[in-house]
């Protein structure tokens, strides 16, 4: 990422990491975003996804929440929160919504 910032120093470089605030690094990240659900729809996608029952797909995703801190603590580090809960076409009105603001600022630098 250092390197990217010296050959771009307004360029945006995104990072998916599920476990950045537990680990610890999200200090290292000049802006943390946050996407967020209802846990039914997480077992439900888990389940597409996996192709697995949504009773096996609720257990593993229960599993793995209950090694993340809860959304609500993550959303209060956050500088922005998406939520992933509504049509694909509202995801993506905030996500354009967050990548402007994070143009925005990064032509400001």
């Amino acid at each position: 990422m250092d390197e990217i910032g010296r050959k771009q120093p307004q360029g945006i470089a995104m990072v998916e990491a599920a476990l950045i605030v537990e680990a610890g690094a999200a200090k290292r990240f000049d802006r943390l975003i946050m996407v967020t659900c209802q846990p039914q729809q997480r077992f439900e996608r888990w389940a597409h996804l996996r192709k697995v029952d949504k009773e096996a797909a609720a257990r593993e995703v229960t599993r793995r929440m209950a090694a993340q801190l809860p959304d609500e603590e993550k959303v209060k580090l956050a500088d922005y929160v998406i939520d992933n809960s509504g049509s694909l076409d509202n995801t993506q009105k905030q996500v354009k919504e967050v990548y402007e603001a994070l143009r925005l600022q990064a032509e400001k630098s």
